[in-house]
């Protein structure tokens, strides 16, 4: 609750239309993307023991990952923080079944927006893409051009809203 009051806030400093409830948070961007990310983790606590591999650059906890999906909305920050502004979804318990992506497609049947694809970062690793029965070639294709390889993945938010909005996406590491 803290990190999605904190995010909403954020946002209504560098974004003038901002939607929040309980379930999502979303911004309206300048550039014809939306990047998602979700605001709960699989643990109920913070990691007490936290190291930076300066050789690998990744943070990691012997505890578990738990940048499920911290790590997400750590990057998303960043590219506000550089200036960029494309559209932002934060979704809640994303980890109980996609909950606050329901909640966002029962409440818009479209993406409020023009919007050409969406970005989840929600993948472990350094180069894997998930598309969640995407069936758009090309798009994965142009994903792939950048270094991405295509891998498995059960669901994310984008199984939920891609679909309803007709909106290619892709899950990235």
């Amino acid at each position: 609750e803290n990190l999605r009051k904190s995010l909403a806030n954020i946002l209504k400093k560098h974004y003038s239309n901002v939607i929040t409830t309980k379930e999502y948070i979303i911004a309206q961007g300048e550039i014809p993307i939306a990047l998602v990310a979700h605001l709960d983790t699989v643990f109920a606590y913070g990691k007490r023991k936290i190291y930076y591999d300066r050789e690998q650059q990744v943070i990691w906890s012997p505890h578990g990952l738990g940048a499920d999906d911290r790590a997400g909305v750590f990057a998303i920050l960043r590219i506000i923080q550089d200036g960029y502004r494309p559209t932002i979804i934060f979704s809640t318990d994303e980890e109980l079944g996609c909950l606050g992506a329901d909640k966002l497609v029962l409440d818009y049947m479209d993406m409020p927006w023009p919007i050409h694809y969406i970005i989840e970062l929600d993948r472990q690793g350094a180069n894997d893409c998930v598309f969640y029965n995407c069936n758009n070639p090309e798009f994965e294709e142009y994903i792939q051009k950048f270094g991405f390889v295509s891998d498995f993945g059960s669901f994310s938010d984008i199984s939920t809203i891609c679909p309803v909005w007709g909106i290619a996406g892709v899950n990235l590491s």
